[in-house]
């Protein structure tokens, strides 16, 4: 039979080795070259030389992890020391007869464990994961092994972990109890007379100075009437159990009982002006409640200097990388409050005008839990963000968190009354479904609806939808297209991306406005929408007629809904820009195919 090898994952997991990938290919190189060796006694030498590779290893400071296993050969030097490793000591040898390794194919710790877990009480497990836990840590470091462990020597690991913790939570009791300031010493008559107790039981002092025998095991009944007398005074076995209870935890969790309550945060900068910081913040970076309130003011006022002095773009820029400061400083210092509303909805708002569609979800998130915590908001804001939420994960492709969210909404909606403070019932229900209608219209390539709802909708809304729609645009373009042969007129193309202007309704125009204020353009304006066009085309490597006007195309699309004449609207038909249906379906859907290729791309129903 051929001899089986040390140089296995099994071997070294059963030895309590964690096993990672760079240490897991080492292993099957060192494996190989095992192979190559020409006689058993070399082959041997080899396996042990590995074996104590693995062994320094483990020892090392930074252990198994902390080594770069890419820079260590498997090949064993010419003066290697033949020593023989700690794992292969101790009975992992096979019989000398048959020079072979038995490979343990058995997870000792496992075994141990689920063994331990089996037999102990329900009050010792807790202990036993400890135990087990400091057991590991002697296993990596080589001074133990788990095959060489009894579930007995465990089981009484637990226990001396028990009985310390006993020890310092009957310490602990004492200090706290109000009791034991007041204990009168039995008399000596008493001391002579008393009987002796059970060996099951143990005697505590009375308040009273008498003293109550108590089984460790079965607590004695207790009449309803001293227990109701127990829990009015608030020391009657509950309450005793209960701070027990408070303390174990406590304890197992700090693993020091008197680790002291961490204070709150408070910062002392006074600077008017800070950056977001990737650092751990100090007490000294960080700015108090009444200094942020200062702070927001001046930002502002900067921001407005800025707006006259440069451009909107340098002004968005410098407001959002101060209120990402203002932010981290209110984060810190825990404050929740109308203030932090109000700097987390002016952040959001900017990160929609730059388009940083990552700082805005967690702008809206951290809303979302503001609003549930706080009943003095405004009902405006809830109702805007809730819908920006509720667009965000519909454009976003994330269908099932919106249905999430739409299904909690009106579970609330339908066990709360109008009175209650739950955010979800302030929630305006008109803009509730123009946002429904608005998500609709999205999947389905409506721009005319899209255009309705945004005119109806707070404007971040339309600052939202701008920053997918260049990928809305692929989806509606091939759907519009999937089923087109031979020639199509470029203003089809504009009007399936939503490129041309929606006239709007007499009541939404602004008194003495004209020209392109009387439209709605999905872009913003119509220049606007000539540089998405052209830049749409681009991007899918389709190049436009030569004979292509924009506003040839626009001024044509308005005659169409407004012919004057009927010669006026044939000439119009005569005259149109036309492209291959086909070509252009062929761009659309290769650089379709090509966003599907990357993760950080989500095209949403495209794929």
């Amino acid at each position: 039979m051929k001899p089986a090898s040390y140089l296995s994952c099994d071997f070294f997991t059963s030895h309590g080795v964690p096993m990672t990938k760079p240490l897991r290919d080492w292993l099957n190189r060192a494996s190989y070259l095992s192979k190559t060796r020409t006689t058993e006694a070399d082959r041997r030498k080899y396996e042990r030389w590995a074996v104590g590779v693995v062994e320094d290893a483990l020892r090392a400071p930074g252990g198994i992890e902390g080594k770069d296993w890419t820079r260590v050969s498997p090949v064993m030097p010419a003066n290697a020391e033949d020593r023989e490793p700690t794992f292969l000591r101790d009975g992992n040898v096979a019989g000398r007869e048959g020079n072979s390794v038995t490979q343990p194919g058995v997870d000792h710790r496992t075994l141990l464990f689920t063994e331990c877990m089996r037999r102990a009480p329900s009050e010792l497990r807790s202990f036993v994961v400890q135990a087990i836990n400091m057991i590991d840590v002697e296993v990596a470091s080589g001074r133990r092994r788990y095959d060489a462990l009894t579930f007995m020597e465990l089981i009484q690991a637990a226990q001396e972990l028990q009985r310390v913790y006993q020890t310092q939570v009957e310490a602990q009791r004492r200090m706290t109890s109000p009791f034991s300031q007041v204990v009168v010493a039995p008399s000596s008559t008493e001391s002579v007379h008393r009987k002796p107790l059970a060996p099951g039981k143990v005697s505590r002092p009375h308040p009273e100075g008498e003293e109550i025998d108590m089984e460790r095991e079965r607590p004695s009944k207790t009449r309803r009437g001293e227990l109701c007398s127990q829990r009015a005074d608030g020391v009657g076995p509950a309450s005793v159990e209960s701070e027990r209870t408070r303390v174990f935890f406590r304890d197992l969790v700090s693993c020091n009982n008197s680790t002291p309550s961490s204070r709150p945060f408070i910062g002392k900068s006074q600077e008017l002006e800070r950056m977001y910081s990737r650092y751990e913040p100090t007490p000294v970076d960080i700015r108090p409640r009444d200094v942020l309130v200062k702070a927001l003011a001046f930002v502002l006022a900067k921001a407005k200097d800025k707006l006259g002095k440069e451009n909107a773009l340098a002004s968005a820029q410098y407001l959002n990388e101060q209120l990402k400061g203002l932010r981290q400083d209110l984060r810190v210092q825990n404050i929740v409050d109308g203030f932090a509303v109000d700097v987390y909805e002016r952040h959001a708002l900017i990160c929609l005008e730059l388009g940083d569609i990552g700082e805005f979800n967690q702008c809206q998130a951290s809303l979302k839990k503001l609003y549930e915590g706080l009943s003095d908001v405004k009902e405006t804001s809830i109702s805007d963000f809730f819908c920006y939420r509720l667009a965000y994960l519909s454009l976003g492709g994330q269908h099932d968190a919106l249905a999430t969210e739409l299904i909690i909404y009106t579970n609330t909606i339908t066990k709360n009354t109008k009175t209650s403070e739950n955010a979800s019932t302030r929630v305006k229900k008109t803009d509730l479904r123009w946002t429904i209608k608005l998500c609709t219209a999205c999947e389905d390539g409506d721009c005319g609806t899209i255009c309705r709802a945004l005119m109806a909708l707070p404007r971040g809304m339309h600052l939202l939808l701008k920053i997918y729609l260049q990928k809305c645009r692929l989806r509606w373009l091939r759907e519009a297209l999937n089923c087109i042969r031979g020639m199509v007129s470029m203003r089809l193309v504009m009007a399936s991306m939503g490129s041309t202007p929606v006239e709007r309704h007499k009541g939404e125009v602004a008194p003495g406005a004209e020209g392109e204020d009387t439209h709605f353009w999905l872009d913003g304006s119509f220049a606007e929408a000539e540089e998405a066009l052209r830049q749409f085309f681009e991007m899918i490597k389709f190049p436009l007629p030569q004979r292509f006007s924009f506003a040839e195309e626009i001024r044509r699309d308005m005659k169409k809904r407004h012919p004057h004449c009927g010669e006026e609207a044939l000439k119009i038909e005569e005259d149109i820009t036309v492209v291959d249906a086909a070509a252009l379906f062929k761009c659309v859907d290769g650089y379709i195919a090509f966003l599907s290729t990357r993760s950080d791309v989500g095209i949403g129903g495209a794929e």
